[in-house]
């Protein structure tokens, strides 16, 4: 109708925990959180097409995202952050967060798991030392 409007939009930093509370709220249990129990420090949940979509990951990006980092672990000391989504732990491709969680607790106590995970966009190597 080509008339004016005036839109008022509102822009807000993402809590990745919220959405996690929505998806569980939907009965979606694959998209519960998992709390890792591998010495990591790591709370994950699978990547939905509506997480994709707000993280601006490719439509195709599988993996578990992180949704907590305890502050005096492992995963803290190597620089993981809410929000990071884990696609590969070793030579492992993850496609969700039980992938994750199992190929973490594969990792000997004292030694290192290499991880690739999707930052902002970008691909990063994050060495993790399990306690």
């Amino acid at each position: 109708d080509k008339a004016e409007r005036t839109v008022n939009v509102t822009v807000d930093e993402l809590d990745l925990e919220a959405e996690s509370q929505t998806s569980r709220n939907d009965n979606q249990p694959d998209n519960d959180p998992q709390q890792t129990d591998a010495g990591f420090g790591l709370s994950l949940s699978n990547v939905t097409p509506q997480l994709a979509q707000r993280l601006r990951l490719d439509s195709d990006t599988r993996g578990a995202v992180i949704v907590d980092v305890d502050p005096d672990s492992a995963a803290a000391r190597a620089g993981l952050t809410q929000g990071d989504v884990i696609v590969r732990v070793g030579r492992q491709a993850v496609s969700s967060a039980a992938d994750a969680q199992r190929e973490l607790s594969r990792v000997p106590s004292g030694s290192t798991a290499f991880l690739r995970v999707i930052r902002n966009g970008q691909e990063q190597f994050v060495p993790i030392r399990k306690d």
